[in-house]
């Protein structure tokens, strides 16, 4: 009888992992590959936060005053990984950061494919099963 509750609370918990996994979008549900963004501005702040790591970059547009980015990118384990830490990629630093822009044109987020620094080094940071961009954003 032990045995018996034992292996359904162990399945019990193996569903509700399932579930978070089935819980996850795909990135052309949010995402349009169709419009490719790429944003130049300073970092304002990152959440190193599971599923995905998102950084805050204000840019300044000739026509209007500042406008904050929220860009989705790679878990933080994966970023660490491909060699950015929070001691690289902070508030204040100088980005230009390539993605694709939600299919929502009302907000200003994006799924990032590419991230580069101010001194040249350039990192790919795709989340989901993104597509390459094209060179002529």
């Amino acid at each position: 009888m032990r045995f018996a509750r034992l292996g359904a609370a162990l399945a019990a918990t193996g569903g509700l992992w399932a579930a978070a996994a089935l819980a996850h979008h795909s990135f052309s549900v949010a995402f349009d590959v169709e419009r490719q963004v790429t944003v130049e501005g300073v970092v304002t702040g990152v959440k190193w936060e599971n599923p995905h790591a998102w950084i805050y970059v204000e840019t300044r547009r000739s026509d209007a005053g500042p406008e904050q980015w929220q860009f989705e990118t790679l878990p933080p384990n994966q970023l660490r990984r491909k060699g950015i830490t929070p001691a690289l990629l902070q508030p204040g630093v100088d980005v230009t950061v390539r993605g694709y822009g939600a299919y929502d044109r009302s907000r200003t987020i994006a799924a990032a494919n590419t991230i580069v620094f101010a001194d040249g080094e350039s990192f790919l940071i795709a989340a989901g099963r993104q597509p390459p961009l094209r060179d002529d954003p």
